[in-house]
């Protein structure tokens, strides 16, 4: 995606979601939402190429030059995501600095 997009930033990919296991942002879907998933035709274990039906909560962060977390946005209910101007504004903030 990054290449596709030309994007200029780095772009993290968290295989198998060890990072956010590592920041307790993970968790695993119950038996009755794997039904509903494969109803779907989503076998998540298949996709993923991991069979833990482990999923990362939806999380934002934008960090600084030096490794410094400067915003963090997690939420597990998917439905709610920071505006893409508060995002900016992080990294405005950042910039100005």
């Amino acid at each position: 995606m990054a290449a596709k997009q030309k994007l200029t930033y780095p772009v993290v990919w968290d295989r198998n979601s060890e990072a956010a296991e590592a920041f307790g942002l993970a968790f695993t879907l119950p038996a009755d939402l794997k039904e509903v998933y494969m109803g779907f035709g989503n076998d998540l274990a298949a996709r993923n190429g991991d069979p833990s039906w482990r999923l990362p909560v939806p999380s934002r962060f934008v960090i600084d030059a030096h490794g410094i977390v400067q915003f963090v946005q997690a939420d597990p209910d998917y439905r709610y995501r920071p505006e893409p101007e508060t995002t900016l504004e992080a990294l405005r903030k950042i910039v100005a600095k």
